[in-house]
């Protein structure tokens, strides 16, 4: 039974009460005549050799060159742009509006929008996206938020809402906004675009399972609720949810399609030492495939690796703890942080930002930006792989010689060069 409301407010004020806690919560023909050889002597005759001396002739070596030099590259040899909550639309005017009347940085958080998925693939060269998701085996969990009739909007129309299966959006109740409603939806446009673009470079896509309701976020920020709505409770993980998690993702992805914990470690004792002591698989092997990983550790990551310490047959691999036998793949979200270095050095697969949303851009603050492309971490996360609509700011984050991709800035071979690694 949903909790009823404890104390009947009005207009902005009750608004501002209950907001304040919602939001708590990116790669010659020989052309000598031999029958003819009176005219040796002409400099016609002589000059026809020139096409075999052309730079398109002394070129020709390069599409051979290519594989050898691909084949030393490994796929964390490399540095993309990633977006952050990748699938984010700003909240509703209304919304929004009311949100910016009771908290501005709470509001300026969630300032942002982004375009769809194969938008950012082929206009901004993403490769890396973070989904966020809700359990929903049933259905029609998320599709009437809290705050709708707070500023007179009606229950969510997309039917998607009522499927049964995860959603994809921030934060129930309120900051619910989302270009693809369901993970399957979201994970279907990926596989149309690469389908579509055989030879592209290893996708990675990041996943959070998100289970806090809104008095829980508020609790943790030890703000007291003083209404009481009919607020979406999501589900907590469970063994059977990451399971069907695993599912919805090979529903859409065959193995043959996926970089997986199985494939990486191969033979070693373990997953971790296989990247530490082996090395990731090839770039030239990754291509076209994706790579799903987790943001979250603790109770999830436990659960996950509960029975497969090496995720044996899982397809994700988790957040790891260095010295865990699962460990391979880190999301650090600090690009100064020291432990980050030695994660490269070291051979794990990192994830960085290069923003906090919106801070750095609103103020042009391009230290943290700068920090993580010179990290060396291989999945550099922004929110402004374009400048904001939403507000004046110059700022923007791009690879340098704007390409989809470039050689690791620490830890790529010599012979890398950034050509290698179009599309």
């Amino acid at each position: 039974m949903r909790p009823t409301v404890a104390l009947r407010l009005t207009g902005r004020w009750a608004l501002a009460i209950v907001v304040a806690a919602l939001l708590l919560a990116a790669c010659g023909d020989d052309d000598s005549e031999p029958t003819a050889p009176g005219a040796t002597a002409t400099p016609e005759a002589t000059a026809t050799p020139e096409p075999t001396a052309t730079p398109e002739a002394t070129a020709t070596p390069e599409p051979t060159a290519t594989p050898e030099a691909t084949a030393e590259l490994a796929l964390n040899h490399i540095q993309v742009l990633g977006s952050h909550n990748s699938y984010h639309l700003r909240p509703e005017d209304a919304l929004f509006d009311a949100l910016v009347g009771v908290s501005a940085p709470l509001a300026e958080s969630i300032d942002y929008s982004h375009r769809p998925l194969t938008e950012q693939l082929d206009t901004y060269g993403i490769r890396q996206f973070e989904i966020d998701i809700y359990a929903d085996p049933d259905g029609g969990l998320y599709a009437n938020p809290a705050a709708n009739p707070l500023v007179g909007l009606e229950p969510l129309s997309d039917p998607a809402f009522a499927e049964p299966g995860f959603k994809v959006l921030h934060t129930q109740d309120f900051d619910y906004g989302t270009t693809c409603v369901t993970l399957v939806v979201c994970l279907e446009e990926i596989d149309a675009w690469s389908l579509a673009h055989p030879n592209h470079l290893p996708l990675m896509i990041m996943l959070e399972f998100k289970s806090e309701s809104v008095p829980e976020a508020a609790a943790d920020e030890g703000i007291e609720l003083t209404v009481q709505l009919p607020w979406t409770t999501p589900l907590d993980p469970t063994a059977e949810l990451l399971d069907a998690l695993d599912a919805e993702i090979r529903s859409v992805f065959d193995n043959d399609r996926l970089i997986l914990p199985d494939d990486v470690r191969a033979g070693a004792p373990t997953l971790e030492a296989a990247v530490l002591d082996n090395g990731w698989p090839s770039l030239d092997e990754s291509r076209g495939k994706l790579l799903f990983t987790m943001t979250d550790g603790g109770m999830i990551r436990d659960l996950y690796v509960a029975g497969a310490p090496n995720l044996e047959g899982r397809p994700i691999f988790t957040n790891g703890t260095p010295g865990q036998p699962d460990a391979a793949f880190l999301r650090i979200d600090d690009p100064t942080d020291p432990s980050l270095a030695a994660a490269i050095e070291a051979g794990y697969l990192v994830r960085t930002r290069t923003d906090v949303p919106t801070a750095d851009a609103r103020t042009n603050n391009t230290s943290r930006r700068d920090a993580a492309l010179e990290s060396g971490a291989h999945f550099l996360s922004t929110d402004y792989y374009t400048v904001s609509e939403f507000f004046d700011s110059a700022y923007e984050v791009a690879l340098p010689g704007d390409v989809v991709a470039r050689c690791n800035p620490v830890n790529a071979p010599v012979t890398c060069t950034d050509d290698m690694l179009a599309e």
